[in-house]
């Protein structure tokens, strides 16, 4: 498996929880539950389609199935039928992850803090046209171990003026494993 981008950026982590660490070490299949809320308006409507983001939704059946292209990674995700995929790779440059959806790319810089993941939003373009920086989307996503051993997700985006893009939240473990990095 080619090397996970938001492992690359943190560098070297001795406490990073094994579900976590689990989901970014591993090519494979991840399933579980998630709650959807997608912001209201016209000019949020159509920055979450343009992404590809599903529609509102509770307890949303969700799968994320991770797989090597080259030096990327691409995550497919299926949200109850709605599927959204991006591709991953680490901005050497910048030492962020950039995420690829489409028309758009996101460069991601996680910190790793009391045993949660927290990814931040450093720079977005759409058709590669940059966002200026008062204009780019603010994000609390934040990816952690819960009691009971799963790997836990809360994504979301909100962007000046509009308000809420999209939060999901949820838990997902591991269905199947392609390849193990080891």
């Amino acid at each position: 498996m080619a090397a996970d981008p938001f492992l690359k950026a943190l560098g070297p982590v001795e406490d990073l929880p094994e579900a976590v660490s689990q989901l970014h070490m591993t090519d494979g299949r991840f399933s579980g539950q998630c709650d959807i809320v997608r912001g209201a308006g016209i000019l949020a409507s159509f920055a979450t389609r343009l992404a590809g983001f599903p529609l509102n939704g509770h307890d949303v059946p969700v799968s994320v199935t991770i797989s090597a292209e080259g030096e990327a990674l691409c995550w497919q995700r299926d949200f109850g039928g709605h599927c959204t995929t991006s591709h991953l790779t680490y901005d050497a440059k910048r030492n962020c992850v950039r995420e690829d959806f489409g028309a758009i790319s996101i460069w991601l810089q996680p910190n790793l803090l009391n045993g949660s993941l927290y990814i931040k939003i450093l720079r977005l373009t759409v058709l590669g046209i940059p966002m200026p920086i008062f204009a780019l989307p603010r994000s609390d996503t934040r990816e952690w171990q819960d009691a009971l051993g799963r790997f836990r997700f809360d994504v979301s985006a909100e962007a000046p003026g509009l308000g809420l893009l999209i939060r999901y939240q949820g838990w997902l473990t591991l269905d199947h494993a392609m390849h193990e990095a080891g």
